[in-house]
């Protein structure tokens, strides 16, 4: 069984050694990402979306870290159909579920393949214009917002053809399923659940306050363009940001491809929405 590493948090040292020793006895082959952080100068190494495409097949990519690190896992495998598996070192982790002391079980568990595989939806956005983007696709959010404090900007949005709003506010977020626990979620956005085919579109410090998250279907198309006092907005695709004229508009639309994570079994979303959200901590359930 063939496992690729990705790590991209400093002080977690000791962890990842102990981790890649038990692999190691227990036989599987390791191939690491280049960031990993010293040692070990005998694994084998990948940087890129194509190394790891040439060092196929590989069985499962596996984080450690938190939901940060998941993500940049997941846009290094893109459409390779590599199941992913997050060992959580962070705080929250909705993605990177697994706990450090439980790591071995899971290793096992993957062995055995008793686990179930889960589907996440991606958002692809193109531009009128090229920009300096290493992919295409999203899996938690596209974020558009103002480079200023004090830039108000106004981000009209269409599906199709048919204007949805102008939204005057500080930004906008467009979140996949997944992405509704992240940064949508703490602008008021609502949980989705990840099997939803839909997609969520929630404003940051909205200036009109009859203005709500908006949940549309996953194959819409939408088509966006920012005005700004400065002439230029700020455009985050999950981890990676860049500032943009405000003359490039946005086409954003479903991804043709997903992304599989692993499932354990006696663990579902519900489960890990109570557990990370602290959900039914009151003296009176006993």
């Amino acid at each position: 069984m063939k496992i690729a590493l990705y790590c991209r948090q400093r002080g977690e040292e000791e962890f990842i050694h102990t981790v890649i020793q038990f692999l190691t006895e227990e036989h599987y082959e390791i191939i690491v990402h280049g960031n990993y952080p010293s040692g070990d100068s005998c694994l084998e190494h990948f940087y890129t979306h194509r190394d790891l495409a040439d060092r196929m097949p590989v069985d499962y990519m596996v984080s450690i870290g938190g939901d940060g690190s998941f993500i940049d896992a997941a846009n290094l495998v893109g459409d390779l159909n590599i199941p992913l598996v997050g060992i959580n070192t962070g705080r929250i982790g909705f993605l990177s579920g697994i706990r450090k002391e439980n790591f071995r079980e899971c290793f096992q568990l993957l062995k055995q393949r008793q686990y179930s595989l889960e589907e996440r939806s991606l958002l692809h956005v193109e531009s009128s214009e090229p920009l300096a983007l290493s992919h295409s696709f999203v899996i938690n959010d596209i974020t558009v917002r103002a480079t200023d404090a004090d830039a108000i900007n106004a981000i009209t949005v269409w599906a199709g053809e048919q204007k949805i709003n102008t939204y005057w506010a500080d930004g906008l977020i467009i979140a996949t399923p997944t992405g509704s626990t992240a940064y949508s979620m703490s602008c008021g956005g609502p949980i989705l659940h990840p099997q939803s085919d839909v997609q969520v579109l929630t404003p940051i410090a909205s200036h009109s306050l009859s203005v709500r998250p908006l949940v549309i279907p996953a194959d819409t198309d939408l088509t966006i363009e920012v005005s700004s006092r400065a002439g230029y907005y700020s455009l985050a695709l999950d981890t990676e940001r860049l500032v943009v004229p405000d003359k490039i508009k946005l086409l954003i639309r479903k991804e043709h491809f997903h992304i599989r994570t692993v499932l354990f079994e006696n663990t579902n979303f519900f489960d890990i929405i109570r557990e990370k959200l602290l959900w039914g901590l009151d003296k009176r359930n006993g």
